[in-house]
């Protein structure tokens, strides 16, 4: 089911997601989509013909629409966040388009998959993160002013602190670029990013219920495992009644699915 937000915040949330230089060469198409469809419309109720027909009004004004490429992200981020029902990039028109729901196609094989819960908490630790920033300067700064570098500790731990903070702030920010909300009205039944499963060891004629969820939202002691586990990877895009072989450290074990919830 479609986010009910806005265009606008639609917008912001996408060119959130890019690096500044790539936001800034976006942002132009991409208002001026926002301004002509409807600030306020939210972006769930959005369909090809709203697409189809603005292609053909900026094709008049302009006389082509090959400016619209800025488009084909906003598009397919508001498909892979489950902003919108559909994909609405082939409605475009633009060259290699025409691939029907597979706005993940649009990743190159880089897909993050997360719930909405993990997609806010990955947003709440970056902010958090940058706001870091000035307080690690500014130690910077402090170590620096003694000008004996060759045993300055403090500078040591200054400049181990930055490195971890910058590399884990661009592996959030990567992995919110490549985010994808997984939608349970298109899951078919099938366990995915955001389901309960359950399922049953058959060795051990032993029942166990789990939450698959992305790698930074694992939470064992709330039966949260991450989709790359081994009973995660096991029994993703399984459903009801389907034998799967865990390849587990302590051994291969044979699960039974018998419920998939969401």
């Amino acid at each position: 089911m479609a986010e009910a937000i806005t265009t606008t915040e639609a917008a912001a949330h996408f060119l959130n997601s890019l690096e500044p230089e790539k936001a800034q060469e976006e942002r132009i198409q991409v208002d001026h989509f926002v301004e002509k469809i409807g600030p306020e419309r939210e972006v769930g109720s959005l369909t090809g013909a709203d697409i189809d027909a603005y292609v053909a009004a900026e094709h008049e004004r302009v006389g082509s629409s090959s400016h619209l490429e800025p488009l084909r992200g906003f598009l397919a981020y508001c498909s892979r966040m489950a902003f919108t029902h559909q994909n609405l990039v082939p409605n475009l028109g633009l060259s290699g388009g025409a691939r029907g729901d597979a706005a993940v196609e649009e990743l190159g094989g880089k897909a993050y998959y997360v719930t909405i819960e993990g997609l806010a908490a990955l947003e709440r630790e970056l902010e958090e993160l940058k706001g870091r920033r000035p307080e690690i300067a500014e130690q910077l700064r402090a170590a620096m002013a003694d000008k004996d570098f060759r045993e300055n500790a403090p500078l040591d731990a200054a400049r181990d602190a930055q490195a971890h903070l910058e590399a884990r702030i661009r592996a959030i920010e990567d992995q919110l670029r490549h985010a994808v909300i997984i939608d349970p009205d298109q899951k078919g039944g099938r366990a995915n990013v955001g389901s309960t499963v359950r399922v049953m060891n058959l060795k051990m004629n032993r029942e166990q219920t789990f939450h698959l969820v992305s790698p930074n939202e694992v939470d064992p002691s709330n039966g949260k495992i991450s989709v790359e586990s081994p009973v995660g990877k096991a029994v993703i895009n399984h459903a009801v009644g389907d034998e799967v072989t865990v390849n587990a450290p302590s051994g291969e074990l044979q699960l039974r699915v018998l419920e998939v919830i969401g």
